[in-house]
Order: C-alpha cells, then sequence, then structure tokens
C-alpha cells in the first residue's frame, strides 16, 4: 500500500495541533486542503483516524496507534530533508519558540532581529505566553525558562546572565503610605502581583533573609500578565512592585522610583533555551540557538 506522505506529514501536525485552522496556518495551506488530507489519509488505510465535532478533535485508537509508530519518523524526515538545506548558501527553515512577552521582548528580539535580516529564509514565530508549556506536545521547537524552572529531560542552554530584582515604589506611593523597613512591613502595603496562566496563581515575591529563602504575597492592589504593565503602574504611583533590576534601573537613578529592602532582594539564574532531545538538528534551529546563546 502506497501512503501519500504529506497527508502523514498533515496528519502529524493535526495532532500536535490538536486543531484544522493551527495545522493549515503551521503548513501555510487552507484548512480544508488539510481536511481533504485527513479524509484521503483515512481512506486509503480504510480506517477512522480521528474523532471530530465543531468543538473537539480527538485521535481513535487507530490514529493513536498510528502517530506511536510513523509520528518519529515524519519528524526526522523533515529535519533530515532540513539538514540537507544547510548545503545550501542561506540556511532555511521555521523556528517556533514560546516565551513570555517580557523575555522576548528584551532577551530574544535584540538577538534575532539581525539574524532575520542576514538569514532571509529563516521564518520565525515567536509565541508570547504566560504559562508553562510542553513544546513537544505543543509543536514548538524550543522555550525560554529561567533555569531552575527546567525540567531535568530537556536541553538548556543560558541566554542571559543572572538577573537581580528590586522591590520598588514611587516616591509618591512612599510619601502617601510609608517606606517599609522589613519584609513584616510589607503586610501593611499594597502590591503589584503577575498571574501566571499555567495554575491561574499569583507568583510570590521571593526575598532572601539570613541565608534562607523568604516567599511573601500581601495585600494585591493589581494584578498583570506583564511585566512591562507592572513596570508602568509602579511608576503610576499605584503600589509596590518587585521587578527585574535592569528594567527599573533608569527610573531609579532618575529617581522617578526608590529601591527598598535591598539586602533582601534575590537574584535569579539566567533564563535558558531548553528543548527536546533529538537525533538531528535543524540547520535553521541550530543558527537561531546559537545566536541566542552569544551572553
Amino acid at each position: 500500500m502506497k501512503i501519500n506522505l504529506n497527508d502523514l506529514k498533515t496528519f502529524s501536525e493535526v495532532v500536535k495541533t490538536k486543531n484544522f485552522t493551527k495545522a493549515a496556518a503551521y503548513m501555510g495551506v487552507t484548512q480544508s486542503a488539510v481536511s481533504q488530507s485527513i479524509n484521503n489519509l483515512e481512506a486509503q488505510l480504510g480506517i477512522k483516524l480521528l474523532n471530530r465535532s465543531t468543538r473537539s478533535l480527538t485521535l481513535t485508537e487507530a490514529g493513536s496507534r498510528l502517530i506511536e509508530l510513523v509520528g518519529q519518523n515524519i519528524e526526522n524526515i523533515d529535519l533530515g530533508v532540513e539538514q540537507i538545506s544547510s548545503m545550501k548558501d542561506l540556511p532555511s527553515g521555521h523556528v517556533r519558540i514560546s516565551a513570555d512577552a517580557f523575555t522576548i521582548k528584551y532577551y530574544l528580539w535584540p538577538k534575532l532581529k539581525k539574524l532575520v535580516k542576514q538569514y532571509p529564509d529563516i521564518s520565525l514565530e515567536l509565541t508570547s505566553e504566560n504559562r508553562r508549556i510542553d513544546i513537544a506536545k505543543e509543536g514548538y521547537d524550543a522555550g525560554v525558562r529561567v533555569g531552575n524552572l527546567v525540567e531535568k529531560d530537556l536541553i538548556a542552554v543560558p541566554i542571559s546572565k543572572e538577573i537581580p530584582f528590586r522591590l520598588v515604589a514611587s516616591p509618591e506611593y512612599l510619601d502617601k503610605y510609608g517606606t517599609p523597613k522589613s519584609i513584616d512591613d510589607l503586610k501593611k502595603h499594597k502590591g503589584i502581583y503577575i498571574r501566571l496562566l499555567t495554575d491561574n496563581s499569583l507568583m510570590a515575591w521571593e526575598f532572601k533573609d539570613k541565608n534562607k529563602s523568604v516567599f511573601f504575597r500581601g495585600p494585591v492592589q493589581l494584578v498583570m500578565t506583564s511585566l512591562d504593565e507592572m513596570f508602568d503602574a509602579v511608576l503610576d504611583g499605584c503600589a509596590i512592585a518587585y521587578l527585574p533590576y535592569f528594567l527599573v534601573k533608569p527610573a531609579l537613578e532618575d529617581k522617578k522610583l526608590v529601591s527598598l529592602l535591598e539586602q533582601h532582594a534575590v537574584t535569579l539564574p539566567p533564563f535558558y533555551l531548553f528543548y527536546t532531545s533529538r537525533r538531528l538538528m535543524s540547520p535553521a534551529f541550530k543558527i537561531v540557538k546559537d545566536t541566542l546563546s552569544e551572553i
């Protein structure tokens, strides 16, 4: 039995994205073309592979078995073709990276913008997500997290230096509510917190006190999902915020913000680019990885 390889690739992408529309967008084809490929594959095999409705898409037992048998081979074929493309003068390929908006803005794009100009045949997809994801399951080449949050079975390379934090407030806020002198004093002050969409929780502030870590979450004034938004809010005198030092440094120097409890501020590990272990690495991804690894 001869099976169309493109139909198998389409099936693999639909399984990754769990969505015909997303699979079509990623492959650069119409949704109807994706649907036709799946219909062709099911007709050739004579068995149903997907349970489809307007709201859900699930694998049948046969579909699960098929992706288990051929999924890795399809990926290796794609990677092998991309590997061969490295023999051309200009490497090509599509690279998908998941990170939060702050990381993309300050740590990825400043490095990758030169790559876009240098390698026009490499296309990048930088997706802003304030949640922890399974990059393999969701079809990403890589993701970015602080080093101590990367799973041990993933390959990780640092793309930044360590990240010192500062607890800050505006002079206007401190004139109105007073200046906290200890971590315990923060219970009397309202803060600006970031929400992690992975589990819908508010991230606690981590401090150090006599070489021990102290996690604090006090009264909440504002909840946001972007560090840039938090920075704007603390500048406006809304509450206290705990932010990366490089982000608040200019405002501290201009006396638009005041640093609080510096003796308790922590320094987080570097950001790491993480990806799954593969027998093959596409030329496009290798160039992206090497570019981001330049610290």
